[in-house]
């Protein structure tokens, strides 16, 4: 039985439609194929792994073996302090831009991120809203913890509530990394 197919009609940039029209050609494809074949394949290569987890699966393959960090000195952290400490002033601008764009008081948009929070195992509410109201900095020790529980809670709660990308605070978290742990 013939799958039944549908049109999509999209406005895309000139130049994009030239390269696709051309790749589609040096390809011996229809657009409609070439297009279609692409999006198929964009979508089975979409990966549901976190940030966290895919550094974790970085680092397994690079054979990087942690000590467990020591409450002591930061032993086995793989962040920085300093980028610990700006992930923190970024996650807490985030939030506070997000806020302005709601419309929302401080107090709601805590609650609106408790929520979100809960779907997370070992998310420690209380440290999270001090890093967003600013009234504690994010140490690289509270940040690798974080991360060896699987995901920072903070990030994706934020994440999930503004439902957007939150790309500075992705690139914040990846520029955190202490660079001799991925030598």
């Amino acid at each position: 039985m013939p799958r039944e197919r549908t049109q999509l009609n999209i406005n895309i940039d000139p130049a994009l439609l030239l390269k696709l029209k051309s790749e589609a050609i040096k390809q011996g494809k229809t657009l409609t194929d070439f297009v279609v074949e692409q999006l198929k394949d964009s979508a089975t290569t979409v990966s549901d792994e976190n940030l966290e987890q895919r550094l974790l699966r970085i680092e397994a393959l690079m054979g990087i073996d942690h000590k467990w960090p020591d409450e002591d000195n930061n032993i086995g952290t793989i962040f920085t302090e300093e980028g610990a400490n700006n992930y923190g002033e970024v996650a807490k601008q985030e939030f506070e831009s997000i806020v302005k764009k709601r419309g929302v008081t401080l107090q709601v948009g805590l609650q609106e991120v408790s929520k979100c929070l809960q779907k997370y195992p070992y998310s420690n509410p209380e440290l999270v809203f001090q890093i967003l109201l600013g009234t504690h900095q994010l140490t690289a020790l509270e940040m690798t913890i974080a991360y060896r529980n699987g995901s920072c809670a903070m990030r994706s709660a934020l994440n999930d509530w503004s439902n957007e990308p939150l790309e500075k605070l992705n690139q914040a978290f990846l520029n955190a990394v202490r660079k001799e742990s991925l030598a």
